[in-house]
Parts: C-alpha cells; sequence; structure tokens
C-alpha cells in the first residue's frame, strides 16, 4: 500500500469528501424546485417515480432532465427507470446513474433521453440492477 501511496503522490481522498463530492455534482444539475413548482411537493398528490434530492441550503430539487421541456410533467421512460433503480429509496444512485457516463449507453442518459430508443436506456438500467 505505501509503494501505492507513494506513487499517487497524496493519500487517498476520504469517502465522506468523495460522498460530499459527488452530491454537490449532482445537485448542480439543472433541476426545479419544490418552492417553485408546489405541485412537485412530497405527499398523496405528488408525481411519483421522480428524483427528490435534498439541498441543505435550496432545500428539494428535482433534476430537471425528468420533465417535458418546460413543464412540470414526468417523462414515462423516466419514471419507470427510477422504479429500476429504487429511486424512492436511494435518490442520490438514481441521479447518479442518470447524470453520470454510461459506458454501454455511450454518454450521460440523462442526454440520451429523445436520443436513443427509450427500451435501451431501460435495458441499461435493468442490466445495472440485474448485476447488483
Amino acid at each position: 500500500m505505501d509503494a501505492v501511496l507513494q506513487v499517487l503522490g497524496t493519500p487517498p481522498p476520504d469517502p465522506a469528501e468523495l460522498l460530499r463530492a459527488a452530491r454537490r455534482r449532482l445537485l448542480a444539475a439543472p433541476a426545479l424546485t419544490e418552492d417553485e413548482h408546489p405541485e412537485l411537493r412530497g405527499g398523496p398528490d405528488a408525481p411519483a417515480g421522480l428524483i427528490r434530492l435534498r439541498d441543505p441550503e435550496r432545500g428539494i430539487r428535482c433534476p430537471g432532465f425528468q420533465f417535458r421541456a418546460g413543464t412540470v410533467e414526468p417523462l414515462p421512460v423516466v419514471r419507470r427507470i427510477n422504479e429500476l433503480l429504487r429511486a424512492d429509496q436511494d435518490p442520490w444512485g438514481a441521479a447518479d446513474w442518470w447524470l453520470g457516463g454510461n459506458r454501454w449507453l455511450g454518454g450521460v442518459p440523462a442526454d440520451l433521453l429523445g436520443v436513443l430508443p427509450d427500451e435501451q436506456l431501460e435495458r441499461a438500467a435493468a442490466e445495472l440492477v440485474r448485476a447488483l
């Protein structure tokens, strides 16, 4: 291990700092907020199947890729994939899948909405879940 650290020149990053950096990256993505769009507030009338990220400074943020452009209407494929990814239990993990690079798909899944067939995105998410 010491030899690896000598090659790297620095100690490995602290896991807590890695988590904070990942959350900052995900919170930096364009999003709709519950304050701006009360219809997104959690509760019985809120749209199901959405990623909701808690920002300690700005409240709940729903990444914008989940919605039809210019609306608060969730995209059906996003809701289906969010269900596969268990976004209700692990919103940060689901957001990372959507907003991170994906070699199977050749890009960032959120950027590939409307570019690749919905079925291809769903298969990639399903394969990840099966692999876990």
